[in-house]
């Protein structure tokens, strides 16, 4: 009996949510660098640091209801899926009402080879 090969090809969707905004809003804590920061305006930066957070567990939540798993890499969390792909993942994160400034999304595919 002869073998048959064929290529399969697994993909992997990730969504890379930021915990912190980019570039990082200090300008909320020292709006220059002639005024001292003051205790209002670290409150001020951590309420904004807060509100990012609140968005990204939100997005993990949508995702997680997605079949989506999670890892975190320093200051990021990795939403992983090989059942949704890229551009549904994008299309749902902006249907629930996110920015696509608040989320990047990858596709990596890897061959395997299969018998038939």
């Amino acid at each position: 009996m002869s073998e048959t090969y064929r290529p399969v090809v697994n993909h992997l969707t990730r969504v890379i949510l930021k915990l912190i905004d980019e570039p990082v809003p200090y300008e909320v804590v020292a709006p220059s660098e002639q005024l001292p920061p003051t205790a209002a305006s670290v409150r001020r930066f951590g309420e904004s640091l807060s509100r990012r957070a609140e968005r990204v567990a939100a997005m993990m939540e949508a995702l997680e209801a997605r079949g989506f798993t999670f890892k975190f890499a320093k200051d990021r969390v990795f939403a992983d899926s090989t059942e949704m792909e890229a551009q549904d993942a994008k299309r749902y994160l902006l249907s629930q009402g996110y920015e696509d400034t608040e989320f990047q999304v990858l596709l990596e595919y890897a061959r395997k080879w299969d018998t038939l």
